[in-house]
């Protein structure tokens, strides 16, 4: 039988450390007592971030991120707290009847039988450095005991009584609540959450990476405090319960600045709130972040880098198209720029750009508002979205005389969107006089980096695309499998899919001469667009997303009719 490997020869062969570098650790250790990896943290040689990783991958144990890990109360009191502190573990979360256990020593045999005969389960270590795991022991009794001290404490259970201030401020137990689910949104990097009433509770409900995940059930007792205390958040009248109302919040919650756009709904069993969540802190603005690959990202940099024209991002709704107008916009932003938007919503607050919120209630539409904005001597002007014909005309003209206008539509592909403008009745010159580019996106899910596994590929439509677009079929792709991290989905995170069109004089003309969409596609191409379906096989091929993800997104609305004339 083989020798288990020390951590000391471990760093050494990943080359973490060298050799004198151990020795010299070894010499402290014999003095101290200390953990060789406390020791190595201790003298600045290693972090313990780096130890975790490198135990991660010789060991395969998976790495779990305890930061953005929900642990529901239920698994939290599996084991004694007193245990959890001496082992320095913390209990996550049972998949399969097994108990997923974060530890700082994955290799310590007797604490994993302690735990086994404990909770007579089998354990499923996961790695996690000490102070992952105290902050997350920290964080998940604080929150537990807040939920219950909240559920025990309150008991009133007449729902339609007047809600009195002193339930809606301060300590009072439908605000901590309230505060405790926002606070769990953005640990969880949640983009909405939903309150959704039901006859006997309150559902809460968080979308994270494009799908909702149940989140907690919140007893009928409390149900109208906890949707009171959001609304009064959001400035809304929470007498007013039969029409839908629309407002925002704009809070700090552990030092993250958080805008909210909330949503009221009147519903059979009382209000549904939708609430959105935009973190200020995530480093979403930058689109060499964003996931574009590098040929788009070059053509997307020739588009922004012009003085005037038309920039179209275009999509279905959910695409991330708000989201990349903001990248492109923090990537124009300058002192020397006058940059002005008209937005409905306004999603994100940026510093040093002049935002305006459409008000049609007050005649602020989007054309009268994109008038008044050419009269305040802009350099570049976003437009939230062109909904009619009026707006798209303004948008064109904007652009043919001297300004960068950016700007969405709803199409499904970068060639049908000059179609789209088409039929809003822009002429053809105006169109090919200003269309600088198109970038049409969709978003997956990105596979989780923790558990991805090679597959192999089985599914018969997706060969036959890759056949039709003369991409080799490879034998393998990847898939992730399912850990702690990713909270068993086998995703983390979202990337684009996208197409970028870049005009140039060919697809000029060919715009000027009313050339069909089939036309203008080729053309498109033939100039370097690289269709998003090849876009999307590129980044399955590279392990980036999977074959249920792109079929979901690029492929899902294939009828018969295509997919029969796809090669057999």
């Amino acid at each position: 039988m083989s020798r288990r490997k020390r951590l000391g020869e471990i760093l050494q062969e990943r080359g973490l450390i060298t050799h004198e570098q151990l020795i010299e650790a070894l010499k402290i250790q014999k003095k101290t007592g200390d953990k060789l990896g406390d020791v190595l943290v201790k003298i600045g040689y290693l972090s313990a971030e780096q130890i975790a990783d490198a135990l991660s991958a010789h060991l395969g144990i998976p790495r779990i991120d305890l930061s953005r890990t929900f642990i529901s109360e239920e698994v939290f009191k599996l084991v004694p707290e007193a245990v959890l502190e001496k082992n320095e573990i913390i209990p996550v979360e049972i998949i399969d009847d097994e108990l997923v256990v974060a530890m700082t020593d994955p290799l310590n045999i007797h604490t994993i039988d302690e735990l086994q005969r404990y909770v007579r389960m089998f354990i499923r270590p996961v790695i996690a450095t000490r102070e992952e795991v105290s902050e997350a022991i920290n964080r998940t009794r604080d929150i537990s005991d807040t939920v219950r001290k909240v559920f025990d404490e309150y008991v009133s259970d007449d729902e339609d009584e007047v809600i009195s201030d002193e339930r809606l401020l301060g300590d009072a137990p439908g605000v901590k609540l309230a505060n405790l689910i926002l606070q769990q949104a953005l640990q969880e990097k949640a983009s909405d959450i939903h309150f959704e009433p039901r006859e006997e509770d309150l559902r809460i409900r968080f979308r994270i990476d494009g799908l909702l995940r149940d989140v907690m059930v919140v007893p009928k007792r409390l149900r109208a405090d906890v949707c009171s205390r959001v609304k009064v958040m959001a400035n809304l009248d929470i007498t007013e319960r039969r029409r839908p109302q629309d407002g925002r919040i704009q809070m700090s919650i552990n030092g993250s600045e958080v805008d909210m756009r909330v949503s009221t709904l009147p519903t059979v069993h009382g209000e549904k709130i939708v609430a959105r969540l935009f973190n200020k802190s995530y480093e979403f603005l930058s689109i060499e972040k964003f996931g574009f690959s590098a040929n788009s990202l070059n053509r997307i940099e020739s588009m922004l880098h012009r003085e005037q024209g038309l920039v179209l991002v275009t999509g279905p709704t959910g695409s991330g198209k708000s989201t990349t107008l903001y990248g492109f916009l923090n990537k124009l932003s300058t002192p020397e720029r006058n940059i002005i938007t008209v937005e409905d919503p306004v999603e994100y607050r940026l510093e040093n750009i002049t935002q305006v919120q459409v008000n049609p209630r007050v005649g602020l539409t989007f054309a009268n508002g994109l008038r008044t904005v050419l009269r305040q001597d802009p350099d570049i002007i976003m437009v939230g979205e062109i909904r009619d014909k009026e707006t798209a005309d303004i948008a064109v003209r904007s652009a043919l005389t001297g300004h960068l206008v950016l700007t969405t539509l709803h199409t499904n592909n970068a060639v049908a969107s000059v179609i789209r403008l088409m039929d809003m009745e822009i002429e053809p010159y105006l169109i090919s006089s200003t269309l600088v580019g198109v970038v049409a996106q969709r978003l997956v899910r990105k596979i989780c980096s923790k558990c991805k596994e090679e597959v192999e590929l089985t599914d018969q439509i997706v060969k036959r695309i890759m056949t039709s677009l003369n991409i080799p079929v490879p034998q393998y792709v990847y898939q992730g499998k399912g850990c702690p991290a990713c909270k068993n989905s086998g995703y983390d995170g979202r990337l684009p899919l996208e197409e970028v069109l870049l005009v140039n004089k060919d697809f000029r003309e060919a715009v000027s001469e009313c050339l069909p969409e089939t036309e203008l596609y080729r053309i498109a191409t033939e100039s370097g667009m690289v269709p998003l379906e090849v876009n999307a096989i590129s980044k399955l091929v590279a392990g980036e997303t999977t074959v249920s993800e792109i079929v979901r997104t690029v492929y899902g609305v294939l009828d018969e009719e295509v997919l029969g004339e796809l090669p057999k």
